[in-house]
């Protein structure tokens, strides 16, 4: 009783009102669209992103998330794109569709300010047959559908450069209900986030560059939390970087890129409580940048460093 207790708590942190519900990916530097549709476009590229997650390994029933995303610049100052995620905890699965669109406003030679909104679909759907209960008679589950359909939006700005990002995104901003249970639909319900993240490159030499970031994720119902992290670049190719996540994992990060193909591979030590019952958690990315004829930094501001 008391791990199946210990599942389904964790399973249901994707739709309770007291902890962060969005799906996170420790890699999010190589693909900071999956936080900020203001994001779409701002690259000199096409960016294709495949990402695999397996969170707490070793835990029955932890999270496992696969994101696919795209976006690209149209008119040189509009952007566009889509993610699909699939995240499974326990009996519960969210299936996600989110298309976006950016706005990009010149605010200088060689920054650029791009508003965004995105439109979301996300069914939830919840496997009875994974809930084992104790005492025969506790109807918690009574009336309980297997699916359900959730319609919500986001918003999103990102400052860019050259050599630094500033993004603000506000995802599940309708905080639109959940119904499993028409008898409680206070738990079932998602949360309006706020991300806070920023970063620059420093260019240490010909061949080597630093950037370090930061991400603050806050929801009103739970305590702030941050990652704190830095990458070293070897000639555009080779990327090593850590991340600290508070009170959450350490992250190692290795990274290759070669041409318009990238892989990623990031393992989470866990250093929370959790830890007592996992090995860690595993990430890989696989990604290619798809040309659209840009230089590497134009007048108009694009870069391909973030």
């Amino acid at each position: 009783m008391k791990k199946t207790i210990i599942t389904l708590s964790i399973s249901l942190l994707a739709i309770g009102s007291q902890a962060q519900q969005m799906a996170h990916f420790s890699q999010y530097l190589l693909n900071d669209f999956f936080l900020n549709p203001a994001v779409a476009g701002t690259k000199d590229y096409s960016p294709v992103r495949l990402t695999y997650r397996a969170q707490w390994a070793g835990f029955e029933g932890a999270p496992k998330t696969m994101g696919l995303s795209f976006h690209s610049n149209y008119l040189d100052n509009m952007g566009f794109g889509g993610i699909i995620i699939n995240d499974k905890t326990g009996p519960l699965t969210q299936t996600g569709l989110e298309l976006a669109y950016s706005y990009h406003i010149k605010v200088s030679d060689g920054a650029r300010l791009a508003l965004g909104l995105s439109a979301k679909a996300t069914q939830y759907s919840l496997d009875e047959s994974q809930i084992t209960l104790e005492e025969t008679g506790d109807f918690t589950f009574s009336g309980v559908s297997n699916a359900t359909l959730v319609p919500d939006a986001g918003f999103g700005a990102y400052f860019f450069s050259e050599s630094y990002f500033v993004g603000l995104s506000v995802p599940q901003l309708f905080q639109a209900k959940v119904r499993y249970n028409n008898d409680d639909e206070s738990l079932n319900k998602e949360v309006r986030h706020y991300y806070l993240s920023g970063g620059y490159d420093f260019e240490l030499s010909d061949d080597f560059s630093l950037q370090p970031s930061l991400l603050l994720k806050t929801v009103f119902t739970a305590p702030t939390t941050f990652d704190l992290n830095v990458k070293a670049t070897y000639q555009n190719m080779f990327s090593l970087g850590v991340s600290y996540r508070l009170k959450d994992a350490i992250v190692a990060i290795i990274g290759f890129e070669k041409e318009n193909f990238i892989i990623g591979y990031a393992y989470d030590v866990t250093i929370s409580n959790v830890r007592k019952y996992s090995a860690g958690s595993h990430e890989i990315m696989l990604g290619y940048n798809i040309s659209n004829g840009k230089k590497a930094v134009d007048s108009n501001g694009y870069t391909p460093r973030f």
